[in-house]
């Protein structure tokens, strides 16, 4: 028996950070396809197989040539629609000699690629976030790799009473899993679980930027968007004084965030994040501070889920509780969208 599809075939995933494509050839796997992106002489990202139609060598470790891609095994040489336009060895080009090329859509910072049925893309948008190139907002992109099945990350995401135990050196303290308020709701095609959690000890890395050390309201507005987005609204303001509705001078933390947990394989993932604030809450220095403690907070999240995979047996069941509402629900959105992806439609 075939195993069952785990990801969505016809969605538009994030391959890469804007900032990793350049005229290099950049090797990457997503949703199991060996690609290859290059930025050509337009500054335009292009997206072929990373496979020569020769001897099948990785076109990645080639070089790029002007709008095109060299093979660095034999030369042949491929355009950005995948054709091949030279054979170093002779004239004549074999008329089969071609690779697949990938719809490519650049937006936000990010890269995002088609790989599902050609033709279908244009039915189909990227996830908007529109928040990273708003005006008067900063943003901060990571690009990082794990060992696990993206749902595991998408799992992690949902529940957040984690950051307690997981992060307690970081964002995480007393109160969050054991004083909060989650509300789970479903939308027209989506997540959403709020969490608000009063009166409650602020996480070490809070402290450390801003300074205050009182006790705080924390919000956690958590929305997945399939196939694999997860954008968080999270902050906190000084107890008392109106939590996600406080005034600027009692707001401690506002940010908005996107998590892209693009499957590379059924095991393995490419994490993407980036995060965005108001230009004038906080200094460089305070930022930079969030954003090395936010590297070591996704390291700890990656090390986990790794392990977690690992002990990952079929046969046994989860336990589940009221917090994994969320988690249950996303996973039952997942299953349902395949699975109508997979059955062909009826005819009249």
């Amino acid at each position: 028996m075939a195993k069952e599809q785990s990801f969505l075939r016809n969605s538009w995933y994030v391959a890469a950070l804007s900032s990793e494509v350049s005229t290099k050839p950049l090797a990457r796997t997503i949703t199991g396809e060996p690609i290859v992106l290059f930025r050509n002489t337009k500054n335009e990202v292009v997206a072929l197989e990373d496979r020569c139609a020769h001897r099948q060598a990785p076109l990645s470790l080639g070089e790029v040539v002007g709008d095109a891609i060299q093979c660095g095994y034999h030369g042949f040489t491929f355009s950005s629609s995948g054709e091949c336009i030279r054979v170093p060895s002779q004239e004549r080009i074999p008329p089969n000699a071609c690779i697949h090329s990938y719809p490519i859509i650049e937006k936000q910072g990010f890269i995002h690629i088609w790989t599902g049925n050609p033709g279908l893309e244009n039915s189909y948008q990227p996830y908007n976030f529109p928040f990273a190139q708003q005006e008067n907002m900063n943003s901060r992109y990571i690009s990082l790799k794990g060992a696990f099945d993206y749902r595991l990350l998408i799992d992690n995401l949902m529940d957040l009473t984690h950051l307690g135990f997981t992060h307690r050196k970081t964002i995480g303290s007393e109160g969050v899993a054991e004083n909060g308020k989650t509300k789970t709701e479903r939308r027209q095609n989506g997540i959403r679980i709020v969490r608000f959690m009063e009166d409650i000890e602020p996480a070490p890395t809070h402290i450390e930027v801003t300074g205050y050390s009182g006790r705080v309201d924390r919000w956690q507005i958590i929305d997945f968007s399939p196939p694999c987005h997860v954008e968080l609204h999270i902050g906190n303001a000084k107890t008392g004084t109106g939590g996600i509705g406080a005034a600027a001078e009692n707001r401690l933390i506002d940010r908005r965030t996107l998590h892209v947990a693009t499957p590379e394989t059924e095991t393995s993932t490419h994490y993407f994040w980036v995060s965005s604030y108001s230009a004038d809450s906080m200094t460089t220095a305070q930022e930079d501070m969030i954003y090395q403690r936010t590297l070591e907070v996704l390291d700890e999240d990656i090390k986990m889920i790794e392990a977690q995979q690992l002990r990952l047996d079929p046969s046994r069941a989860f336990v589940d509780v009221n917090e994994d509402s969320g988690q249950l629900q996303t996973r039952q959105l997942i299953s349902r969208l395949i699975q109508e992806e997979n059955t062909p439609e009826k005819s009249d």
